[in-house]
Parts: structure tokens; sequence; C-alpha cells
């Protein structure tokens, strides 16, 4: 295994890194976004794969370097890492239980493990979570149809009579909680609770060595249960992301224009419910050879290269503090004063480089999104 720089991610299972003075393309067994790990510069852990007449990928991406810590990435893997821990009866909350047969079909799907105690099998399906703050993991970073539906035939599987369990395995020693991420995937969530009394969830961290051998600690993570029934409602906010390729002007409704600088322009937006609905509707491009329909937001739509949303669903106003910290981190705005009188009340804030390229933004979206939930926890001690 290999050390490599994170240069890009061309597609979704693959990504292209340094390897000394080599550049090189590998395979990436992670469906995730991976945002806040995939950083410019982030260091690699790779693992050589042997060249071939068909072979494109010449290397295997195993983990990442978040603060000088390995964070295995491999999801595959870590099924093989619950597999030996279950055999050597290490695995918290599981040490009665023996492996039947893995990859056991049920129903429309395959579960990971089909287990067995006192002569009752029960189902395990494993989940590998990279997402984390300081102190709280989620999962998923990416919406997953296929996760949700595991979680609903599980609980019909659970009322049928077989025992069901999902573990959610953290790769950061330090978490201390576990939530779905509700932000990302409000309808996963839901459904997280909704069978909470017929599916078992576990939530485990486990801590990697740098030579991806696993640590001797493993801890059980508190899911904040009431925190999770008090925040998983559809409203809040989101941050719009918009891409200019080129200098030019903008339709601000009417007759109104303004001249912008080619760049990423990050909007923030609110809704106080119904926000899966409303982000529907503003990730709508006008259509081409339409017009605006009379304001900045539309105008910035049909010029903009690439359109992306952010949502971070909350019961809390934070609006003002949003704008606050973008203040912050921003490389220009663009005030509600240099625009005409008929734009509204509209507030941009400027970047020369992809806003999710920059650790100042991701630093921001961690704690909107979960290290402000800390706060939310009486019996936190930060």
């Amino acid at each position: 295994m290999e050390k490599a720089r994170f240069i890009s991610r061309p597609n979704r299972f693959t990504v292209r890194c340094a390897l000394g003075s080599e550049i090189l393309d590998a395979y990436l067994p992670n469906p995730g976004r991976l945002w806040e790990l995939l950083m410019p510069d982030s260091v690699l852990y790779v693992v050589r794969q042997k060249t071939g007449e068909n072979r494109k990928l010449r290397g295997m991406v195993m983990a990442v370097e978040r603060e000088g810590r390995p964070v295995m990435l491999h999801t595959h893997a870590c099924n093989d890492v619950v597999a030996a821990l279950l055999q050597r009866r290490m695995l918290p909350g599981f040490e009665e239980l023996r492996i039947l047969q893995r990859e056991i079909p049920r129903g429309g799907s395959r579960f990971d493990f089909l287990l067995e105690r006192n002569g009752v099998p029960q189902l395990l399906e494993v989940k590998s979570c990279t997402l984390f703050g300081r102190r709280i993991a989620m999962f998923p970073d990416a919406i997953t149809s296929r996760g949700r539906r595991h979680l609903m035939e599980l609980a019909e599987l659970a009322r049928q009579g077989t025992p069901a369990h999902v573990l959610f395995l953290v790769h950061w020693p330090q978490a201390d909680f576990f939530l779905p991420d509700y932000h990302t995937d409000f309808a996963f969530a839901s459904t997280f609770l909704a069978v909470s009394k017929e599916v078992r969830f576990h939530a485990l961290a486990v801590d990697w060595r740098p030579d991806m051998t696993l640590g001797a600690e493993i801890r059980e993570l508190e899911i904040p249960w009431a925190l999770l029934k008090r925040e998983v409602q559809d409203g809040g906010c989101y941050l719009q992301v918009f891409h200019l390729p080129e200098d030019g002007n903008v339709a601000l409704g009417g007759s109104a224009s303004l001249p912008f600088r080619k760049g990423y322009y990050v909007y923030v937006g609110c809704a106080s419910s119904e926000l899966s609905r409303h982000l529907q509707s503003v990730r709508r491009k006008p259509g081409r050879g339409n017009s605006p329909r009379g304001n900045a937001l539309d105008g910035l739509k049909a010029a903009a290269g690439a359109n992306m949303v952010i949502p971070i669903r909350t019961r809390e106003p934070l609006e003002a503090e949003l704008i606050d910290a973008l203040s912050h981190i921003a490389d220009w705005t663009v005030p509600s004063s240099e625009m005409p009188e008929d734009a509204g009340n509209f507030r941009l804030f400027g970047f020369s480089e992809h806003p999710l390229h920059q650790i100042d933004f991701m630093n921001l979206l961690l704690d909107f999104r979960i290290n402000r939930l800390e706060r939310l926890l009486p019996d936190i001690h930060v």
C-alpha cells in the first residue's frame, strides 16, 4: 500500500491521484459523495493493481486521511472486517451470534449476513459510514434508495418473525453519537424512524492504524432518538450554488441586469415547511429561449453552467447565521444594495473556485449540518 495525493474524481468510482511523480487513475470502491474527505491534495491509501491489456485503472483506493487518521473507503472490505469480528466474538452486541451465511437473498434484496443465536436465524445488514463532524457521525452522505428499501424490507421480515439488524460501521474513533443524515436523504431518515420498533439499529466506531489494520478499541455509539424526532422535519435552509463559466450580464428581473464576474455564487434560501418540494422548484432551470420570470434567482439559473442545492434541515432559524458565516469565507459578495430595486432582497457570495473544493466551505457545512447539533444534546461535554 502506498500514499498518494488526491487530484480529482472523474466519475463516481474513479479518482485521479499523484503517486510520487506518476499520475494514475484508481478504482474507488465507494459510491458516496465523500465531499469533506476528497479535498484537493488529500492523502489517499492506494494499492497498485496489476496492469493488463483491458485494465485502465492501475490502483485501488483503500482509505483517505482526515486529521492524520486513515478513514476506510473500501465498502466491501468493511463486510470482511465485520465477518472477522463476528467470528472472533468481538463485535459489541453480537458476541453470542454466529454466521450461517453471507450475501443471503430475501425478498427482492440481498443482505450481508444471516446469523444465528440459539437456533433462531437473524439478518444483519452492514453500512459503512464515512461522514462525521467532531462527535457525531451520519449516514448516508448521498441519497440511497437502495438503503431505504433495505430498511423497509428488513422491517417486514422482522414483522414476519426474523429479527433484523442494521449495523453502521463508523470509521472515526472520536465519534460518540450516530444519526441518519436527514439533510441529505430525508426519505431514508424518515424510514429509519418509522421502522425503529421493528429493526434493531447499531452504530460502532472503529479506529484504523496507518497500516490499515483495525485498532483494538471498538465503541458503541448512542443514537439520540429524541433529537432525531425533533429534527427530522421537512423545513430549514439551503445553499444554492451556481457556476458562471464566463464574465457577463445576468438578467435581474424586468429590463434590469448586472455584470457578473465568472466564478461560483452561493445563495442562502429558506422554507419553513415542504422543503423537499421547494428544492425541486429551485433546482429547475428556465427552459431554453424562456426569459427569467422576473427575479434575480431565475436570471442566475438561466446563465449558470451548473446549479446544485445543499439542504440544511432544522427547526432553528439559521438564515442570518449562514449569511454571516459565508460573508467571512467568500472571495467577494454581491449585496442587496448593488441590486436594482425590482430585484428584491437578494445577496450572493462569490468564490473563485468551487466551494466544495475549499476547506473553509466544507467546515461551514459540517458545522451547520452536524457540529451544531452538539449543543442540542444536554449530556454532551465538548
